[in-house]
């Protein structure tokens, strides 16, 4: 990749790249009316500089981000404000100018693989049709330049696997390359949005990896906007806070994840799980929800949820303030504060009984894909686990993508068959259950899907979707079902006077209670959760996390609890199982398994999982090429 020749002697500020002034975005809502996305947005960005921006759904980082280059959604626009790329201001640029920015200036690397990449196009007509947007003609040097971009950010056999399709590859390998395509332009900006949230501990260390040592080898200043405060803390120098469309604090990384001056970074440390805290914890959520932008006022965003809150925050918003050590917040008394925020409430550990008697039983699930086209015994996804699960016990269930996790869910949930083995529910063999027995199965094993957005009819009204399982078991008359739906939206932390209202008016973390609610209709004895809050931001996840717990207590639920996220199933698991390959290769308390693990692959999960506190500083460039 050519570099622009530039050095930054050790010790020497890199020079300002870009320079964000006062960035306002607006939507047209469908009565015409304006809605602020984004409010006053300021910041700079060094050459070669990577900088985090945190904050909870709905805050403005997405937006932020394609504003820059102006590629807003819909009826999205830049209402005030400049973008000032080495002097040229984007946000008054022309369309010609923005095309010669996008991509060549300013890359960008999206959230998910699989809806950026076309399914029909192989990798290398991917790669082949940026090169040649950014003007290379020569079909044979575009080939060979893809061929070099894939082996640049890591994939394999890259001259044969160029004419793969997406599909063929795994999610860290396909976020490889959306890497290699936005770096197909040699930008001097990559903007990262949440690049590793759906990708296991370790294939979220390589990718970080990857990213720095772009970095530091090519001087591209990076923009990561992401919820995991562990990848803050490995991978950025400097982080951005945003709430309700406002930069509400912002400095040095070390310093704003250990000594945070505004209460809503406060409380979005507060609710990061800690691998190093025991099983049995229960996180401190912020209370109340984002605020919704079409009700916004003229006073601080977060004051309806702040505990400093005074009556001057809510007639003005806040300026961002230089405090001190390099750190600016938006907080009216925060700024007045001479002595620390106080510390957020520690974990506190949860009474939970001792777990029952089994009530699902394992023994040996074997599970085979054929692969299409391809002779051969196929894809083996479970190979002989065996597993058991009491009354009121949450177990835990680890490890990287096609280790079979998700497999092993659906077969005990039997949305699957399986191909050998047995399973056992309180005593009874419901391997192969007939058609009736099914039924009834079904009944006592439900599940709680990843995906709050997909796994919901947008259809059907909030009442309708978690009076499903009760019309389709025949629960009950119409009038119960009704007084059910009410009681389980209760139960679930909802208003039951949501019920007419439909899935696409609540937030995700909203969404993933409907599913919870629908889950528990029919009184189930088994809750098998499939990644629940691997998309959800730190502060709603606590909230789901407890949620679950304290249904487990009240309703005495057997769940089993399938995540990538170390430190939430340490939290929530009584015990933990490790699957690789389509095997359990350790299992254990959850405490043992966290703080004395045997087997080596446990112990490099372990090791590639990011704790939100800086150990030591952000690298630094010695040598920036811009």
């Amino acid at each position: 990749m050519t570099a622009r020749p530039q050095v930054v002697t050790p010790g020497e500020a890199a020079p300002e790249l870009l320079e964000v002034r006062n960035l306002g975005v607006e939507f047209t809502a469908p009565d015409g009316s304006a809605l602020r996305a984004v409010r006053g947005v300021s910041f700079t960005l060094r050459r070669g500089e990577t900088l985090a921006v945190v904050g909870e759904s709905g805050s403005g980082k997405s937006t932020t981000a394609l504003a820059l280059t102006r590629m807003l959604p819909g009826t999205g626009r830049v209402s005030t404000g400049s973008v000032l790329l080495d002097g040229q201001d984007l946000a008054a640029a022309g369309a010609e100018e923005l095309r010669a920015v996008r991509g060549a200036r300013i890359g960008m690397i999206f959230q998910d693989p699989m809806t950026a990449l076309n399914p029909v196009l192989t990798v290398g007509r991917h790669l082949d049709e940026v090169l040649r947007a950014h003007g290379r003609q020569d079909k044979a040097a575009r080939r060979a330049r893809a061929v070099e971009l894939l082996e640049r950010v890591g994939i394999p056999e890259p001259h044969r696997r160029i004419d793969d399709h997406p599909h063929q590859f795994s999610g860290g390998q396909r976020q490889r390359i959306l890497i290699a395509m936005a770096l197909a332009g040699e930008p001097d900006i990559l903007l990262a949005d949440e690049p590793t949230t759906a990708l296991d501990a370790t294939v979220q260390e390589q990718i970080l990896t990857l990213l720095a040592d772009l970095n530091r080898e090519t001087g591209t200043a990076l923009v990561l906007i992401t919820h995991n405060m562990g990848v803050v803390a490995r991978s950025c120098e400097r982080v951005l806070v945003m709430y309700g469309g406002t930069v509400v604090e912002d400095g040095p990384t070390a310093e704003v994840l250990t000594r945070p001056r505004h209460p809503y970074t406060a409380g979005l440390l507060a609710a990061v799980p800690r691998l190093s805290a025991p099983s049995g914890t229960r996180l401190t959520g912020i209370p109340g929800s984002p605020p919704d932008l079409t009700l916004l006022g003229d006073g601080c965003a977060f004051a309806e949820r702040c505990t400093l809150v005074e009556d001057r925050c809510r007639t003005g918003v806040p300026p961002l303030v230089e405090l001190t050590d390099g750190v600016r917040a938006a907080c009216l008394p925060a700024a007045g504060r001479t002595e620390p925020l106080p510390a957020p409430a520690p974990p506190t550990r949860i009474d939970r009984p001792a777990p029952g008697a089994p009530v699902l039983e394992a023994d040996g699930l074997r599970k085979t894909y054929k692969r299409r086209g391809v002779r051969g015994r196929g894809f083996t996804a479970l190979d002989g686990v065996s597993l058991t699960l009491a009354e009121g016990e949450t177990l835990g269930i680890v490890g990287e993508s096609g280790s079979g996790k998700s497999t092993l869910a659906r077969v005990l949930a039997h949305a699957h068959p399986s191909d050998g083995g047995t399973v056992r529910l309180r005593g009874q063999d419901i391997t192969r259950p007939s058609r009736r027995e099914l039924h009834a199965v079904r009944r006592q094993i439900q599940m709680v899907f990843q995906d709050p957005y997909a796994s919901l009819n947008p259809r059907m009204t909030v009442g309708q979707i978690v009076a499903e399982p009760l019309i389709a078991f025949g629960l009950g008359d119409r009038r119960e079902r009704e007084a059910r739906v009410a009681e389980l939206l209760t139960l679930a932390g909802l208003d039951p006077a949501v019920a007419d209202r439909h899935p696409r008016s609540f937030s995700g973390g909203q969404r993933q209670r409907i599913g919870i609610a629908r889950a528990l209709a029919p009184e189930p004895s088994v809750l098998i959760c499939d990644e629940p809050v691997s998309a959800l931001d730190v502060s709603v996840q606590a909230q789901i996390v407890g949620l679950l717990t304290d249904l487990q207590r009240d309703l005495g639920l057997a769940l089993v609890f399938i995540a990538h996220d170390l430190a939430v199933v340490r939290q929530v698991s009584h015990r933990i199982a490790v699957m690789h390959q389509g095997r359990i290769v350790e299992s254990g308390s959850a405490d043992d398994i966290c703080e004395n693990p045997q087997d080596p692959y446990t112990r490099a999960l372990l090791a590639a999982a990011p704790e939100p506190v800086p150990v030591k500083p952000a690298l630094r460039k010695t040598e920036v090429l811009a």
